[in-house]
């Protein structure tokens, strides 16, 4: 089991809806339930041509859907809510460039492997808890542990950026003797992307197959011989 991995076009989409600060507030008010034009108008202080304006383009780019909901006043009205459950990290560093997004909504095959003990085991028997108040004090001690268990990720997570990073960098310092720039190019695709596939290699760093296949086999025998 693992997140789903999400595409390039996915990860433009986000960015270019989270660049935004009224379009961050807004997905921030979504997050808490979904609401209505005016209302965002009214919380955030801004126009509702211009909270219509971002809706459009959050809505063009998948993050929001509207649904007609009845009004006891008038015309039916539309409440948006937020449609996407996804994370997005990027890294940047003198030798080191990673932008990733991913999908962290149901996992298929999770409720086969839970265990009483595990978050998810916990949870299945805290939603059987037969009143409201004990299921939320419940609830809450789950957010308290996953909150600590993700700022101990994140710390760890710091470290081995910075020991990856400073590793490419000597690495890229290295190369500096091994030979033409492609070689050099195609080393640090490897070392960085942790992948060898000829076709990725081409297509990634616009060289011909022909003369990535010759560096693979080169950098191989030279590794193989050093052994």
């Amino acid at each position: 089991m693992s997140p789903e991995k999400l595409s390039q076009t996915d990860l433009d989409s986000v960015l270019g809806a989270v660049e935004n600060p009224i379009r961050r507030k807004i997905i921030a008010r979504l997050s808490e339930e979904p609401t209505y034009q005016l209302q965002l108008s009214k919380e955030l202080g801004v126009s509702q041509q211009l909270v219509a304006k971002h809706l459009v383009s959050m809505e063009g780019a998948g993050l929001v859907s509207k649904v007609l909901e009845d009004s006891p006043r008038g015309p039916q009205r539309k409440e948006y809510v937020l449609r996407r459950s996804v994370s997005v990290t990027v890294d940047m560093a003198p030798s080191l460039f990673r932008a990733r997004i991913f999908s962290f909504g149901p996992i298929p095959g999770m409720d086969e492997v839970l265990e009483p003990g595990q978050l998810g085991g916990k949870m299945n028997e805290i939603l059987r808890y037969p009143d409201e108040a004990s299921r939320i004090g419940a609830l809450a001690g789950i957010i308290n542990e996953v909150d600590r268990k993700l700022k101990q990720m994140e710390d760890e997570r710091a470290v081995l950026l910075y020991f990856r990073n400073l590793a490419l960098r000597e690495a890229a310092r290295a190369s500096v003797a091994l030979g033409t720039s492609d070689r050099k190019k195609v080393l640090h695709y490897i070392m960085k992307e942790q992948r060898n596939s000829i076709d990725d290699i081409s297509n990634t760093l616009g060289l011909q197959t022909q003369a990535v296949g010759d560096i693979l086999e080169q950098i191989e025998k030279e590794f193989t011989a050093s052994e």
